[in-house]
């Protein structure tokens, strides 16, 4: 999740968590992180009405408000599409971060892209192209598979 124990203590658990999302969890179309003024222009854009301020967005996300009312964080979390228990349980919070990293890891490596051109392709075809990314692994001496050594030049 961003930042160690420290920021936690310094912030708090919800503006940590916000945090973390602003800087993992945006529209491929922006291609960055949303502002406070494009977050709150959705949140409120999404519930229909003014929920939430660019102000008092800000003040979650740096942590000088702890105690948000229930249907703000819910806007919040309908943003970033994360439950609200993602906010006030751990185990939920770490579950969800490792689903944020893995799709995080997707658009940086392009990988969404590999996988968007690939639906709808026969099991063979879908065979043959891991035995190329493979080959492809082989050669740049990553690791065979997740957890194993690099492999090895024949």
């Amino acid at each position: 999740m961003g930042g160690g124990p420290e920021d936690v203590e310094d912030i708090g658990v919800i503006a940590t968590r916000i945090k973390h999302l602003f800087a993992t969890v945006y529209p491929k179309s922006l291609g960055r992180p949303y502002t406070l003024r494009e977050a709150a222009d959705k949140i409120n854009e999404d519930a229909g009405e003014e929920l939430i301020s660019v102000a008092y967005l800000s003040q979650l996300r740096k942590g000088d408000k702890r105690e948000p009312a229930f249907n703000k964080l819910a806007g919040v979390a309908k943003l970033f599409g994360v439950s609200t228990d993602y906010f006030l349980d751990d185990e939920t919070a770490a579950r969800t971060d490792q689903q944020l990293a893995l799709v995080a890891a997707m658009r940086e490596q392009g990988v969404d892209r590999v996988a968007t051109r690939a639906l709808g392709l026969s099991a063979n075809s879908l065979e043959a192209i891991l035995g190329m990314i493979e080959n492809a692994r082989k050669i740049e001496g990553l690791a065979d598979d997740e957890g194993d050594a690099p492999a090895q030049e024949q």
